[in-house]
């Protein structure tokens, strides 16, 4: 959503409003998984017992502490804490810190967003502010489930009254200092006005008077906005960077490699011979099998055929000899189904007809003698004899 006088690109739903109509510009949250990736080069997530996954900055001093370096400013909403961290925007308007000996300070991501998370104390000429527990909640009458005792006394900070407008830094602030905590009281003050935490802290009137010095109040709004603005102009830098990095890292389709064929009956050799010569596959004519192709030499490709082709004759037989096809024998035609081959029977030679003349009567005699001779000399068959019975 964008605000009305400046463009920003936000995420989530509208922030927490602050006495205005309209939601603020810059960066919205919704769920706290919002803070994962704008945080994420600044310092580490880690999961802590039950909070789950939080954050620690990274790159500070081994005795940091939040609440350190920035600046207090009075706005519509209370006492809004200016950090000069470029991760405030977040860990001090959202979420709550806690400490351990292992992590040391760490934040837990929440959604409601406020002016400032501490809990005060103020007396003796001095103002302090310890950061509020994750377990705290904010009801209209104020805190709940709220225990002072809980807050360990390292957690605190301290300044004098009169300084407390001025800028705030680790070497200006007093650390846990028991004689200076038991002269406070605690302010507990903050509470929730339409949906809105108010961060009353120390009265307006009381550090106009001990610092001498008018305090103009400032729109959360120009706080927000000058505080986000790195955030927001960040996302608008990489997004168009991503939808870049996604265009190139898609390549072009690559396409299909397609081997030349030779035509069949071809010497095999000239295909590693194409191979070789280096030939693109997708040639516009294909590879005469005739030619011979050394290395370095471009293949000759057939001519374009602009007449049919006559009739390709029957299938040959391949000869003995596998290299030479030129005696090939034509095949056998098949038997035709409707032809039936009959075996062919020995015919007998025909008798010659006896011509007629003197010698007839005369052949006619021979031959009846010849005859009678032939089956003189031929032993007739024997009729089976019926074998006898045995005894």
């Amino acid at each position: 959503m964008c605000g009305a006088m400046l463009a920003y690109t936000t995420y989530g739903q509208p922030s927490v409003s602050v006495g205005v109509s309209v939601p603020l510009p810059g960066v919205e949250i919704r769920v706290e998984s919002d803070f994962y990736e704008p945080l994420a080069p600044q310092g580490e997530w880690v999961v802590i017992g039950s909070y789950g996954r939080c954050w620690r900055p990274g790159h500070v001093a081994r005795d940091w502490r939040p609440y350190c370096n920035g600046n207090w400013q009075r706005t519509e909403a209370g006492w809004y804490w200016v950090s000069d961290e470029p991760w405030g925007w977040a860990t001090y308007h959202y979420g709550r810190w806690d400490f351990n000996d292992q992590y040391g300070w760490y934040w837990v991501p929440q959604t409601q967003w406020a002016p400032a998370w501490v809990s005060w104390h103020e007396g003796g000429g001095y103002v302090g502010w310890a950061p509020l527990q994750p377990s705290v909640t904010i009801s209209v009458s104020g805190y709940a489930g709220f225990n002072q005792a809980r807050i360990a006394p390292r957690a605190f900070v301290f300044v004098e009254q009169r300084r407390f407008l001025e800028p705030i830094r680790p070497t200006t602030v007093v650390v846990n200092n028991t004689t200076i905590i038991n002269k406070t009281v605690v302010i507990n003050n903050t509470r929730v006005v339409n949906n809105t935490v108010i961060n009353e802290g120390p009265k307006t009137q009381v550090m106009e008077q001990v610092s001498g010095r008018k305090i103009q109040e400032v729109p959360v709004r120009d706080l927000r906005r000058k505080q986000e603005a790195p955030v927001v102009a960040a996302r608008t830098q990489t997004a168009p960077s991503n939808i870049a990095t996604k265009q190139q890292s898609i390549q072009p389709p690559v396409p299909a490699v397609v081997e030349p064929q030779l035509k069949k009956g071809a010497n095999p050799s000239v295909q590693s011979q194409i191979e070789k010569s280096g030939v693109a596959a997708n040639a516009p004519a294909p590879l005469n099998p005739a030619v011979r192709v050394r290395e370095g030499e471009t293949a000759t490709p057939i001519p374009a055929q602009t007449e049919p082709r006559a009739q390709q004759p029957a299938t040959v037989k391949e000869s003995a000899s596998p290299k030479d096809t030129r005696y090939a024998e034509p095949a056998e035609k098949p038997p035709k189904k409707s032809e039936k081959k009959v075996p062919s029977k020995p015919l007998r030679p025909a008798r010659e007809k006896p011509v007629a003349g003197e010698n007839n009567g005369k052949a006619a005699a021979e031959q009846k003698q010849n005859q009678k001779a032939e089956e003189r000399e031929t032993p007739r068959e024997k009729p089976a004899v019926p074998p006898s019975p045995s005894p």
